[in-house]
């Protein structure tokens, strides 16, 4: 089945990202009055009447561009519409038209495609018929279909018309059949987000990765604003890459303000992901803030992997690659699991290195290991290494079990499961490391029960 791609355009502030989430009936576009806040390509998967497609939301287009982000925005928008199946031009059904929405025509008229004229913010339906909609006429896209996003007023009709045209375009498969596909196309994508500070480098990563400038790179701090996403296939692997916008430190951002919803899309982000990757500037360093960021994936139990970017501007940076695995070692002791690469990605420097540490980190978390095999280790281990003594008697551990994968979790039956102090706790994690599985990539959970709560009927290790 072909997947069938809707994009929605239109000049800034006619209620885009309103329209794109309520259609997709979830909060996925950053949505605030000011203009220009997308800033890239969203893609989310939408169905109606049984029919199923994937809805683009894009960044308002300017007549006259003021910036260089701007500039390639209206670029990338018109270098992309001839992907769609259908465009969806919103327009003002309140203010009516101005000189960028016949800008804007002047480029439809020369795609060779479907497009449905939409009119947003028409809460007063009888002052848009009056005043604005015989002027729509003049854009030469027949009869427009009046809604307002914000008071979900005639979405209905406009997702009808929009799947009659789809299906003039397509034969879809049964409701059944596509569920069926999309679950098991789901269970098989590795779901991969690029985190890190601002600019150091994960759009032009995210690009160099997928293969095409899906996200706008600039110089420009906080370029990327919304959590953006792209399907690809590498070395027979499906992944989803996820750019984030840059995150900084909690007290430097103002309640309300376009960052903090970027942010809370970067964090919803990592929840949804299979892996993680740190974006750090070899130039900088490792700060404060990318232990912040990377614990916070810890947390989650999502694989990582550790990326050095830019490290072409590194001066000998060949001789200086050992000391940055030290440096590595010393800062990120937590998370010291987690593969590193060493990339460049204006020069596509690493990024195979990259796409198979991530697919080993997805691995990871998926693997299972047999119960006899952990308490076989278990009990040779606490033969060298006997648990502490605490409350006047001694720690003892009657049996233990993988109890779950994504991330790998494991139990361990004790006489005394909340006095095991950390330290032993971490000598567990590495004994299944060192002595089972490295889990590369992969954090592991330990949980500590009463042995009365264990269901095995086995005799104390040790």
């Amino acid at each position: 089945m072909n997947e069938q791609r809707i994009f929605i355009i239109g000049k800034p502030n006619v209620g885009k990202s309103t329209l794109f989430n309520r259609i997709i009936r979830e909060k996925k576009s950053i949505v605030h009055n000011i203009a220009g806040v997308t800033r890239d390509f969203i893609y989310a998967k939408a169905k109606w009447d049984d029919v199923s497609f994937t809805l683009v939301d894009t960044c308002g287009i300017f007549e006259q561009p003021q910036n260089i982000i701007e500039e390639k925005q209206k670029e990338a928008i018109f270098n992309s519409l001839n992907e769609s199946n259908l465009i969806l031009f919103v327009v003002d059904g309140k203010n009516g038209l101005t000189s960028e929405d016949f800008h804007i025509v002047e480029y439809l008229r020369k795609i060779k495609g479907n497009v449905l004229l939409v009119a947003n913010k028409c809460e007063n339906f009888e002052k848009y018929e009056l005043e604005v909609k015989p002027e729509l006429f003049s854009l030469g896209f027949g009869d427009p279909i009046a809604v307002s996003a914000e008071h979900n007023k005639n979405i209905d009709e406009l997702l009808d018309k929009v799947i009659a045209i789809l299906k003039k375009d397509i034969q879809y498969s049964s409701n059944e059949d596509q569920e069926n596909f999309d679950k098991l196309s789901e269970e098989k994508i590795i779901k991969v987000a690029i985190i890190g500070r601002p600019n150091v480098g994960k759009s032009s990563l995210f690009n160099s990765i997928i293969g095409i400038e899906r996200a706008v790179v600039s110089e420009i701090s906080g370029t990327t604003r919304d959590a953006i996403d792209q399907d690809v296939i590498i070395n027979n692997h499906q992944f989803k890459f996820i750019d984030t916008a840059g995150m900084r430190k909690k007290s430097t951002i103002t309640y309300g303000s376009i960052e903090m919803f970027s942010i809370a899309r970067t964090l919803k982000a990592i929840e949804k992901s299979d892996v993680v990757v740190l974006v750090l500037d070899s130039t900088e360093g490792i700060t404060h803030q990318d232990k912040s960021i990377i614990g916070v994936s810890e947390n989650l139990g999502k694989s990582s992997v550790v990326v050095f970017n830019k490290w072409d501007l590194v001066v000998n940076n060949q001789k200086k690659k050992e000391e940055f695995l030290k440096y590595f070692e010393k800062e990120f002791y937590f998370v010291n699991y987690s593969p590193i690469v060493f990339t460049s990605a204006p020069k596509k420097q690493g990024i195979e290195d990259l796409v198979q540490s991530i697919i080993v980190a997805n691995e990871s978390r998926n693997i299972k290991i047999s119960n006899n095999l952990l308490n076989s280790v278990l009990e040779r281990y606490v033969m060298i290494s006997p648990p502490p003594v605490r409350k006047g008697k001694r720690i003892k551990f009657y049996y233990a079990a993988q109890v779950g994968v994504r991330p790998p979790v494991f139990v361990f039956y004790s006489n005394l499961p909340r006095e095991i102090p950390k330290y032993y706790q971490q000598g567990l994690r590495n004994m299944i490391r060192k002595n089972i599985n490295p889990f590369i990539g992969s954090p592991i959970f330990l949980k500590f029960e009463e042995k009365e709560q264990a269901k095995f009927s086995k005799e104390k290790i040790v």
